[in-house]
């Protein structure tokens, strides 16, 4: 989807396209808006992204995850730090993604994750996934939407660089198909995937249960992929691989009221 000029100028979504997106998250698992976040912000935020990365290399580099195990063979995924540009209200309080996000959770909704998923040179194909445990493996329904990944791909995504694969509308697997390992990876391999090619900036909102992979890089240019996670209230992100987002006090006072709301349950630190 496009933003109309008029949304882009106002910083907010006209009713008809919040609705049309809410859909589309619902019976595809994922929404798309090209183009969204203005460059500068953008640019910023890639280089934040690389003075961490170069640091963590030098001073504590399994905290990239980089090469642990063939699911991350020249691959980063990496928390980010709790401050700006990452904190910007563009990006963690946006009126673009807000207004879907309390549709689809519920405005009692939280947030607890933020870092970069980024493929590099040499990267290879990931098994098919969800980002999701099953709450009753048991089960053959589908349960609603219990959290959303928004994704900010950090520079233009090509076929070169690695994109993701995405496989629309498998979010409404039952669950107890889940419960197997390499169950949905070998199921994928029967149904044709959608390669998101975006420019840097769009906006990605899916549903965590939808089945993705990530897709070789050829490309020299590293390709950052910044992820927030929304969920229900109750839930606490069981199976993410982070615990804390390291929230000082003075920047928690520091946000917004919906921000505040949003981040509620994190435990403070210094």
């Amino acid at each position: 989807m496009k933003l109309t000029p008029e949304e882009l100028a106002r910083g907010k979504l006209n009713e008809e396209t919040i609705e049309s997106a809410v859909n589309q998250v619902l019976m595809n698992g994922m929404v798309v808006f090209e183009k969204v976040l203005p460059d500068d912000l953008v640019d910023r935020m890639n280089e934040r992204f690389l003075e961490e990365l170069d640091r963590l290399l030098k001073t504590d580099p399994e905290k990239t995850e980089l090469n642990v195990g063939e699911f991350r063979k020249n691959r980063i995924r990496m928390n980010l730090p709790f401050d700006d540009p990452f904190t910007d209200p563009r990006v963690i309080d946006s009126d673009f993604v807000l207004p879907i996000v309390y549709r689809l959770l519920g405005e009692d909704c939280r947030s607890f994750y933020l870092s970069v998923d980024a493929p590099m040179k040499g990267s290879t194909y990931q098994n098919a996934h969800g980002d999701y445990f099953p709450f009753f493996p048991e089960a053959d329904i589908t349960l609603p939407t219990t959290a959303v990944v928004y994704n900010i791909p950090l520079v233009d995504v090509t076929e070169e660089n690695g994109p993701m694969e995405a496989w629309p509308g498998t979010h409404r697997t039952a669950e107890f198909r889940y419960r197997e390992i390499g169950g949905v990876d070998r199921m994928a391999q029967h149904i044709q995937p959608r390669r998101v090619i975006l420019p840097k900036g769009s906006i990605i909102i899916r549903d965590v249960r939808m089945w993705h992979r990530g897709t070789p890089s050829y490309s020299d240019q590293i390709r950052p992929n910044l992820a927030i996670v929304y969920s229900r209230g109750w839930y606490a992100g069981d199976g993410f691989p982070q615990t804390s987002l390291n929230i000082t006090r003075e920047k928690y006072e520091a946000l917004s009221e919906r921000a505040k709301r949003l981040y509620r349950f994190e435990k403070l630190v210094g």
